[in-house]
């Protein structure tokens, strides 16, 4: 009777060891997905943040050096993000104040109202979405957002015009 016991309890143990092998088979790549969409996600997320940042940094001060601060902001934001995703880049960065407004107003000062816009790209590098995506290195992905701003150029000759 025991000899009948230990016959039956090794087929049960190879039986699991094979569903357990199976089952991982098949969770192991969905969890890699499931990754690698992450990542996606939080790439995508943080060139949004960047590019709100930039264009709402930029538009905070003179219109005349806008380029520098959405600059300042973008390569902070490189300095932090590491690994799968990599190079925040500016595409452009733009304002809607007209370039003979400023020269006119320049000189007796005055308000200047526009708004600044700021397109931003990033690359991301996953490894098995991308072998899914038919292979393209790397993902990029870009996020443009507009902010408003009004800024008063001082007096420098004393007078009021």
């Amino acid at each position: 009777m025991s000899t009948d016991t230990r016959r039956q309890a090794r087929p049960n143990r190879a039986q699991s060891l094979v569903e357990l092998l199976v089952g991982l088979a098949c969770l192991i790549p969905i969890m890699l997905v499931i990754f690698d969409l992450a990542v996606i996600l939080i790439a995508v997320q943080m060139n949004d943040s960047t590019c709100r940042e930039a264009a709402r940094v930029a538009a905070a001060g003179s219109p005349t050096d806008i380029q520098t601060r959405a600059g300042a902001i973008i390569s902070r934001a490189n300095t932090r993000a590491k690994g799968m995703m990599q190079n925040i880049q500016m595409i452009s960065c733009t304002s809607t104040t007209p370039s003979n407004y400023l020269s006119n107003i320049s000189q007796f000062g005055g308000p200047i109202y526009g708004t600044v816009t700021v397109q931003t790209e990033v690359d991301v590098y996953p490894f098995i979405v991308q072998w899914a995506y038919a292979g393209k290195s790397p993902m990029k992905f870009r996020s443009q957002q507009s902010f408003p701003f009004t800024y008063v150029v001082p007096n420098t000759t004393g007078t009021a015009p």
